[in-house]
């Protein structure tokens, strides 16, 4: 069983965090502080891919299941992630299913996909894994996630969430009301009722569908859509800022007088 794919597909929500912050210790506080799932980001980040396997470390030794956010349309990094272990991948801009399915392809093996055979990899634990045996569990291992960012995403999403073997999408709400014309405006009606289209389409489909939420009020009404996985707080550093600027505001609120 895919504990990860169910978790993403649940009914009682699942939570998590997009790492930008290119340190293990970051995957490890968030296991240990009871989170399901981490998103390695490889998108918005400089982080390199020895980097990004020693978090893979760090998500299996606190226990929480590791995606990786990779570059657009870079179907090599893909399998590179997860030869290096990742339990998922998160595709950015997910525009089509032809993309859908070739993300597919990348990530499963014949002959659900055309992935490139390695039993040597870190995923196969270097070779320790008998070959037939390592196909089989990364079939049932990889969690394949889309990203739905664009409008065309949105006309189309019938058509994605046919494809057999995407396990579930993840609304970028920031880029996707830029695409629909109305940047910095999340709560715009159009892009709302973007959002909604896709949440229901999705949960028809049996697709597992998720989204940012800052706050507890925000996972609420996403859940009530349908819903069922969020990054909270959306973005490690956002969350490592607003605390550092809390805490000084806090301080310097006070008239201290040095003496």
């Amino acid at each position: 069983m895919n504990l990860l794919r169910s978790g993403l597909n649940g009914r009682q929500p699942a939570y998590g965090m997009i790492a930008t912050l290119k340190d293990p210790a970051v995957i490890e506080m968030a296991g240990y502080a009871g989170y399901d799932f981490a998103v390695i980001d490889m998108e918005h980040t400089t982080l390199d891919f020895g980097t990004a396997e020693h978090m893979l470390r760090a998500a299996e030794g606190a226990g929480i299941h590791s995606i990786i956010r990779t570059p657009k349309n870079d179907y090599d990094a893909m399998l590179r992630v997860l030869d290096a272990g990742a339990e998922g991948i998160m595709v950015p801009h997910l525009t089509s299913r032809e993309q859908a399915q070739r993300t597919v392809d990348t990530a499963k093996y014949r002959p659900f996909g055309k992935r490139g055979l390695d039993g040597s990899s870190r995923a196969a634990r270097y070779g320790a894994v008998p070959f037939q045996e390592h196909l089989k569990r990364q079939n049932n291992r990889v969690t394949v996630i889309g990203m739905i960012e664009d409008t065309e995403a949105v006309d189309r999403i019938r058509d994605i969430v046919a494809v057999d073997g995407l396990d579930a999408l993840f609304i970028g709400p920031a880029d996707l009301a830029a695409s629909l014309g109305h940047q910095d405006r999340f709560d715009h009606p159009e892009v709302i009722e973007a959002m909604k289209e896709t949440v229901r389409i999705s949960r028809e489909a049996g697709v597992g569908i998720g989204i940012p939420a800052f706050t507890a009020d925000d996972v609420a009404r996403y859940a009530d859509w349908g819903c069922t996985f969020f990054t909270i707080p959306p973005i490690d550093v956002l969350f490592f800022t607003q605390a550092l600027s809390s805490h000084l505001a806090g301080i310097r609120q006070h008239d201290f007088v040095v003496k």
